[in-house]
């Protein structure tokens, strides 16, 4: 939202202000911030925002890196993105996680939490969700 003089013209001052507080306030609390809602026993969402220096491959290595964690926090190790079109009720730029056990369609085709997080994943879940892009 553009800030307005009197006379009806903008006030250029005031934007590059607002700008510089909405970068700052990024660069202080991280690039990304991500929230999770749970679905089921064994799926939740994932909805990641982040700042325009992660560009969409940061903002995606977050979310493979929240769902990741997610799914070790939930007992877990193994899953997969549902398609965008599934039952529940998505939040624009949500992705849903299913959770897979042995035997479960799917997982074959699904990813290792702990894999994705690699030989670290101990220190990254005990961490929390991540809130920046270059971890």
């Amino acid at each position: 939202m553009a800030a307005i003089n009197p006379d009806g013209s903008e006030n250029k001052s005031m934007k590059s202000l607002q700008f510089f507080v909405v970068t700052a306030s990024l660069l202080l609390s991280g690039c990304a911030v991500t929230k999770v809602q749970p679905l089921t026993k064994s799926s939740f969402a994932v909805s990641t925002a982040a700042a325009p220096a992660c560009g969409q491959a940061g903002a995606s290595k977050v979310a493979n890196r929240v769902a990741s964690t997610e799914v070790i926090k939930r007992g877990g190790d193994r899953f997969y993105f549902k398609a965008s079109n599934s039952d529940y009720r998505i939040i624009e730029d949500s992705l849903v996680v299913q959770m897979v056990n042995k035997g479960d369609p799917g997982y074959s085709e699904s990813f290792s939490a702990r894999e994705e997080l690699g030989a670290n994943w101990q220190e990254i879940v005990a961490k929390g969700i991540p809130n920046t892009c270059t971890d």
